[in-house]
């Protein structure tokens, strides 16, 4: 998998879990803006205590429930409207919501479950305070709900806003930064959509993304020219800078996407969960720049002259640039986890659970990777030696996290897996400094004693006489009666280790040993069996 492949799956999760963030994630954050039907159910399973049906709590989460829908007459029930202002209830309660949504965020759950409210918070009975918004002059403007009381037979009894509230509504609108909009734009546009977003704000979004996009790639180049020119000089910059061109680019996007957010008139609780996606957006593009660092940093050492006459070094730095590709993927996947909101103690508890499974699932891709690691502690073998494993002699080519590959004679390609290579017997042909010569000739039974001790000492003296042997030790002897022939054996130690070198030379050899044997008017023995027949009688069986 490429370097950059994981950096843009992440992007691509990061973005599907951000738009599909649980509603936990969101209350963990900020407080919800509003509630709707279900996620009220889902609550009231959970609530522990009682909740009067004229509570500031209950009161609260219709009214925004119903703006929510776009029912803002029947939301204006929840208003302390001044006589003869009663026409403009659904239009005050619009103008109100559109306030709270961008300028103040309330948690109906926080509220009193109390028909009397809260008792002990220093205001008057019968009131209730959400909070503090300023106005175009910056003075505070508190928003607060009011014990209605019911005067006719039904009990309507009920918390509403408050007139003082309602009064500066008008004013308070009109200091909303999106007001330009929503007096130009369609009225199809201005409805609310998913996610505490106005469809306007939809289409805004995407063609933001883009613009950010282009002047993100532009600023990318410029920083990058600048790079090269200040690092020159440095021999690492000519293949960092290239590998760093997405990353910045996608850096820079961000940037500029976040400085011109305030211009979307975005409702707080969408604001927040833009604001959440950049920064885990933005803590991708550092781990990604940071990936890619770390697998420059990798070649660059493997590369260096230093690692190249070590070739262990370079397979422990393959090796550990890959480790630290997965380590940093990792943690940049459980930081922008926990950016976007969800319990990643959780999920790490959880993973807990779940290793039991994943350890019968993958345990031989564990067993390689600890075998993998095993094999660079030990070393009993490095890239560029050659080996012997199970009878299969190769010049091993990559030491993976997985498996080892070899390069045989025949030039096929051998893969073993690195938890079996670790129990196996691995003969290690590249620390030799000579190669053993050894031949077996078969004397005929026809050579006396005399020529056998001839060509024993001819033997010695031509097989250590030549210029790649060590003299003192050959060894040539009489070593056995074969079935057929006098054995003799010769072995001598060869000063090469290259594997071409000791063919031609083994040649070599073996042609002195066969002159040396014809010099003295030997033969090498055929073998024979002697095979004796017997005659059996007609009439009779053996």
């Amino acid at each position: 998998m490429r370097a950059f492949t994981l950096p843009w799956l992440g992007f691509v999760a990061v973005l599907a879990l951000g738009l599909g963030l649980p509603r936990f994630a969101s209350a963990q954050a900020v407080h919800p803006t509003s509630v709707s039907a279900a996620a009220s159910a889902v609550t009231t399973d959970k609530r522990p205590e009682e909740e009067a049906a004229d509570s500031p709590r209950v009161c609260m989460r219709a009214f925004l429930d119903l703006c929510d829908r776009g029912r803002y007459d029947d939301a204006a029930h929840y208003l302390d409207v001044p006589k003869g202002g009663e026409k403009r209830g659904g239009d005050l309660a619009q103008k109100l919501y559109e306030v709270l949504q961008e300028r103040l965020l309330i948690d109906p759950e926080k509220l009193s479950s109390a028909a009397a409210g809260k008792k002990e918070d220093g205001l008057p009975t019968g009131t209730e305070e959400l909070g503090r918004v300023t106005d175009s002059k910056g003075h505070p403007v508190a928003i607060r709900l009011v014990r209605h009381e019911s005067r006719s037979t039904e009990d309507d009894s009920r918390w509403v806003f408050s007139q003082a509230t309602l009064i500066a509504v008008d004013a308070l609108h009109a200091s909303l930064k999106g007001r330009w909009v929503r007096d130009h734009l369609p009225a199809p546009l201005l409805a609310q959509g998913p996610r505490s977003l106005y469809y306007w704000q939809w289409l805004a979004l995407p063609l933001l993304a883009l613009l950010c996009a282009g002047a993100g790639r532009l600023l990318a180049s410029m920083s990058g020219a600048i790079a090269r020119r200040v690092l020159a000089k440095r021999p690492w910059a000519a293949r960092l800078l290239p590998q760093l061109a997405r990353p910045v680019t996608m850096a820079w996007a961000l940037v500029l996407f976040w400085w011109a957010l305030p211009s979307l008139a975005l409702t707080l609780r969408a604001e927040d969960l833009v604001e959440r996606l950049l920064r885990a957006l933005g803590y991708l593009a550092f781990f990604w720049a940071l990936v890619r660092g770390v697998t420059i940093a990798g070649d660059e050492i493997a590369e260096a002259k230093w690692a190249s006459e070590r070739p262990n070094i370079r397979s422990i730095t393959g090796v550990a640039a890959r480790l630290a590709t997965v380590v940093v993927a990792a943690l940049a996947l459980m930081v922008a986890l926990s950016e976007l909101g969800y319990p990643v103690t959780t999920v790490i508890a959880g993973l807990g659970i779940g290793g039991v499974a994943l350890a019968l699932a993958a345990q031989k891709t564990v067993e390689n990777l600890f075998g993998s690691v095993s094999i660079l502690a030990d070393q009993p073998f490095g890239v560029g030696d050659t080996i012997k494993v199970d009878g299969i002699e190769g010049t091993v080519e990559t030491i993976g996290l997985r498996s080892t590959r070899m390069r045989t004679v025949e030039r096929t390609l051998v893969i073993i897996p690195n938890g079996k290579l670790a129990d196996m017997r691995i003969e290690s042909l590249g620390p030799r400094d000579r190669i053993r010569f050894a031949a077996k000739l078969g004397l005929a039974r026809d050579t006396d004693a005399a020529t056998i001790e001839a060509i024993v000492a001819a033997l010695r003296e031509k097989i250590a006489s030549h210029e790649s042997v060590l003299e003192q030790d050959v060894l040539v002897h009489l070593s056995g009666l074969g079935e057929s022939s006098f054995d003799v054996d010769v072995a001598a130690p060869v000063e090469t280790t290259d594997a071409t070198a000791f063919a031609r030379i083994r040649e070599e050899l073996l042609l002195t040993c066969v002159r040396v044997v014809a010099a003295h008017g030997a033969t090498l023995a055929v073998p024979t069996r002697n095979v004796v027949s017997t005659v059996v009688p007609r009439g009779k069986t053996s």
